[in-house]
């Protein structure tokens, strides 16, 4: 209801588009195929894009590749790849620390501050790892890995950074 007065308010003209609040979505408010989860909408995207493709798409269907916040999150995302992908093969997330090494940083722009690394990982591997999957090794955790790879993604609505 908030979002429709919104919609109504900028109609009559009676709110600028520089005055829009955050909304967060509502269970029933996802677009079509997406997965309502804790205040935010993901979907899982099989097509295996580079991290970078992967970020781009989830940017045109209006999200970015999730950044995970907590282990209730990880959880989640990790029970939707496995829906899809019963083998839980590498996924795409968004982190990286293509812009400084060790720096890992959201890719929509919220402080990184939850990880969930493998054993031994991250370990930039010969110096090119810069990007994060999930459902690395046995224990199913994140692994860093060559942007230029190849793998599925999911994506998540933009939230207000906490």
């Amino acid at each position: 209801m908030q979002a429709f007065l919104f919609l109504l308010g900028l109609a009559l003209g009676a709110v600028s588009p520089s005055e829009e609040l955050a909304v967060e979505p509502q269970q029933n408010s996802c677009p079509v195929f997406w997965t309502f989860f804790n205040g935010r909408c993901y979907k899982y995207i099989s097509t295996h894009f580079t991290w970078a493709d992967a970020e781009f798409h989830c940017v045109s269907l209006g999200g970015n590749l999730v950044s995970i916040r907590n282990q209730e999150e990880d959880n989640f995302v990790g029970s939707m790849i496995r829906n899809f992908d019963p083998a839980r093969g590498y996924t795409w997330i968004g982190l990286s620390d293509i812009h400084k090494e060790g720096r890992w940083m959201s890719s929509d722009g919220c402080a990184a501050r939850f990880f969930f690394w493998s054993s031994g990982q991250p370990d930039n591997y010969r110096g090119r790892e810069d990007c994060v999957c999930t459902n690395f090794g046995s224990a199913k955790k994140w692994n860093d890995f060559p942007c230029s790879h190849t793998y599925p993604s999911v994506c998540a609505s933009r939230i207000t950074c906490p």
